[in-house]
């Protein structure tokens, strides 16, 4: 049950932006959180005593009034996560604007504002702090793929890349839709994608773990990896248990080509000064704070 004093912490990480990393972040710190009085919900990182949602969210087929049909599932996660009297909830949700599938379609997230909405109503109040990771469109659509292409047999990233180039939608839609479908007081956008505890220091100010526990490093993913890996799907092969990432660990020590970043020269050269360009905007939106330069975001991908 919420307080007056209870506040409502929402990080939407982006995918690819670090959102799992900061997931497992909470699940090995989960009593050092909840010692300083705030509840979590995440989905799946650690199991159901991490709130997981275990219902699925709407997506661009559903209409407006099939909403209330996947409230009450989130709002029973929630309610099973959250105690009375706590300082408040810090939620972490990796899939809330959409599904990482509609990017490869060059769609930007159409279902933010949908989802949003239904978590709204499952919380029963406004957001105080939503927090969103972005990164650049050219490597936000690049890492798309690549996490496909861990998974399943792809299609080269090059049949992709013009309906992503010509993308519809973008960050400025999205921010807004969260912001609004929330109703969130306030809206820091990192524009970089940051480490744990940096992320933890923009979402819950009041809260300082001491010692904090880090998660492994993510495996290093590179071309002749995914390379390897696409053919051993082509064989009609699986991998057992740990082979892909023995495979993706020695093909991070071995020699690498400069990484083509799969747009043509004028198609990256767009998709780079529209990230600019809307960072632009989004720092003039109400109630929207940007953290992060805008030319350092791109330098360091």
């Amino acid at each position: 049950m919420r307080t007056e004093s209870s506040q409502i912490l929402v990080h939407a990480g982006l995918h690819a932006s670090g959102a799992e990393d900061f997931q497992r972040f909470l699940g090995l710190n989960r009593a050092a959180i909840q010692a300083q009085g705030f509840d979590l919900a995440y989905p799946g990182r650690g199991g159901a005593s991490g709130g997981g949602f275990d219902c699925a969210w709407p997506d661009a087929r559903h209409r407006r009034e099939d909403l209330e049909a996947f409230v009450a599932p989130v709002a029973a996660t929630l309610g099973a996560v959250r105690r009375a009297g706590s300082r408040g909830l810090i939620l972490s949700e990796h899939d809330l604007a959409g599904r990482m599938a509609t990017l490869l379609q060059g769609r930007f997230y159409p279902a933010a504002r949908k989802r949003a909405e239904v978590l709204s109503r499952a919380l029963g109040g406004p957001v105080d702090r939503l927090v969103i990771t972005l990164r650049p469109y050219d490597r936000l659509f690049r890492s798309a793929w690549e996490r496909y292409a861990l998974e399943r047999e792809m299609a080269p990233f090059v049949e992709h890349a013009p309906a992503m180039a010509a993308f519809a939608g973008g960050s400025i839609e999205v921010v807004e839709a969260l912001r609004d479908g929330l109703r969130a007081r306030e809206v820091i956008v990192l524009s970089e994608r940051t480490g744990p505890r940096e992320l933890l220091s923009f979402l819950a100010p009041g809260l300082h773990l001491a010692e904090a526990e880090l998660p492994p490093p993510p495996p290093v993913v590179t071309d002749s990896a995914i390379a390897m890996i696409q053919r051993h799907f082509r064989q009609g092969a699986r991998f057992a248990p740990g082979q892909r990432d023995r495979l993706l660990a020695f093909h991070a020590r071995q020699p690498q080509v400069e990484r083509d970043p799969g747009f043509a020269g004028l198609q990256l050269a767009d998709l780079r000064g529209r990230y600019i360009a809307d960072l632009d905007a989004l720092a003039r939106l109400d109630r929207v704070m940007v953290v992060g330069g805008v030319l350092p975001a791109i330098a360091a991908e």
